[in-house]
């Protein structure tokens, strides 16, 4: 978290710089606790997210956990059941049946690569 401060401190940066580190470091440790409290995510977690389109979390790491995954997909509608239907090789009904299932089931538990 003090990553600013000992950047600044050791490249003997005046005390404004050190001072402006240590706002930066209390407004983005902030910024986190709001963000883990409301998404079970630190900022810096949502920007790796975003880059990557996956759904990553640091702190799975301690967890021997994959960093990133992929994000489970949006199997709201018909419409998206058939679109992730055909992105599988599956018949394309739009009703989530067994096939449907254990496709969605294998991305779950992190067994597919895609």
């Amino acid at each position: 978290m003090q990553g600013c401060v000992l950047l600044a401190s050791s490249t003997g940066g005046s005390a404004a710089t050190i001072q402006a580190a240590q706002t930066i470091d209390a407004i983005k440790t902030a910024g986190d606790l709001g963000s883990v409290a409301v998404t079970n995510k630190t900022i810096t977690d949502h920007a790796i997210s975003a880059l990557s389109g996956k759904d990553c979390r640091l702190l799975n790491i301690f967890n021997k956990k994959n960093i990133c995954k992929t994000p489970a997909p949006d199997v709201s509608t018909p419409e998206k059941i058939k679109a992730f239907q055909k992105f599988k090789n599956l018949e394309q009904t739009g009703k989530i049946g067994p096939k449907t299932r254990i496709a969605l089931w294998r991305i779950e538990h992190e067994l597919d690569d895609e």
